[in-house]
């Protein structure tokens, strides 16, 4: 007498097909882990979420700068000496990245510092916070503002756009606060964030894999994100937005200069449309420093970092911006 087939047979080998591959994948994790690979992603490796606080005088060097840098910090691991009660009729607060904390120039060298300077000899009371920090792109200036900046209860915030936004990553850093937004995103951040398997095949495809970000124009064909989509972008300004205005107070948006901006160079750097457009559509304070000096000014970068400025070139900038800001801090409704 024939023995019955089963009624699933396909179904049965199909599952334990998949058991098996699930469990190979699980001792390659493990076995992976127990060798010290890494994930493909690590956030600290684009960006520190906080420069350290309360530090006394403390030098700075970059693993590629010739030169160091003395800074302090508040409690806040903000680059300035104010705390959040108020001294002074008014409070500006600027934030960004590197640019705007004044990377390369002891303190009282910033863009903070010569807008406070201009300020004050055009007869205003004013604090002008510095609230940039290194590497930082608008979504990780808007979490910090949610963290620390709110309570300094500024009349005036101005964000400047970072370049950092359009580097391309694995995980965009709202992703990494938030997760991926859909089941493709999600995937790609949890393989990213936690899948040692993936990280060992993206070096055998893709060039660049070695890299923590990369430029647009560097693209190897891998699946990367922005760091900050647009979309993301005008959700962490918005953000901002929403709390200045719970006590009447505004937000700006601006550009500080780089060397292609100084020596003409560049006509039109990535994401000034767009800004100058969200700007527009949002009646938000716009606060171009751009042009500050003119198409012959590249003797304000310095000299081993081309991509920050010298205090001369941060006043120079901060001069180009004060008009503005007394324009916007008179129409400030609170």
């Amino acid at each position: 007498m024939a023995r019955p087939s089963p009624r699933h047979p396909v179904r049965s080998r199909l599952v334990l097909g998949l058991i098996v591959a699930l469990l190979l994948l699980w001792l390659g994790e493990v076995g992976l882990r127990i060798a010290g690979i890494g994930p493909a992603y690590d956030a600290g490796s684009i960006a520190g979420w906080r420069t350290a606080a309360s530090l006394g005088t403390r030098e700075l060097k970059g693993p590629r700068d010739k030169h160091g840098f003395k800074v302090t910090t508040n409690a806040d691991g903000l680059r300035t000496s104010y705390t959040r009660a108020r001294t002074a009729k008014a409070r500006v607060a600027i934030m960004g990245d590197s640019t705007v904390f004044g990377w390369g120039v002891d303190d009282g060298g910033t863009v903070a510092d010569g807008l406070e300077a201009s300020l004050t000899a055009r007869g205003y009371d004013v604090e002008v916070l510095n609230a940039g920090q290194p590497g930082y792109s608008t979504v990780q200036a808007a979490w910090l503002f949610r963290e620390s900046v709110a309570a300094y209860k500024p009349d005036l915030v101005i964000t400047f756009l970072p370049l950092h936004d359009h580097n391309l990553v694995l995980v965009s850093d709202a992703e990494t606060l938030r997760g991926g937004v859909g089941a493709a995103a999600a995937a790609r951040v949890l393989m990213a964030q936690h899948s040692r398997i993936y990280a060992v095949l993206r070096g055998w495809l893709f060039r660049e894999s070695a890299r923590a970000f990369i430029l647009p124009n560097m693209a190897d064909g891998e699946p990367r994100v922005p760091r900050v989509s647009d979309e993301e972008r005008a959700e962490a300004l918005s953000s901002i937005a929403s709390i200045q205005a719970v006590d009447g107070h505004q937000l700006g948006v601006g550009l500080l200069p780089f060397l292609g901006d100084l020596t003409g160079a560049v006509a039109n750097r990535v994401g000034v449309d767009w800004l100058k457009t969200w700007a527009e559509a949002e009646n938000r304070p716009f606060f171009d420093a751009r042009r500050c000096c003119g198409s012959a000014a590249g003797h304000l970068v310095l000299p081993d970092d081309p991509g920050h400025l010298t205090q001369e070139g941060n006043f120079a900038a901060a001069e180009s911006l004060a008009d503005a800001v007394v324009a916007a801090l008179a129409s400030d409704p609170g």
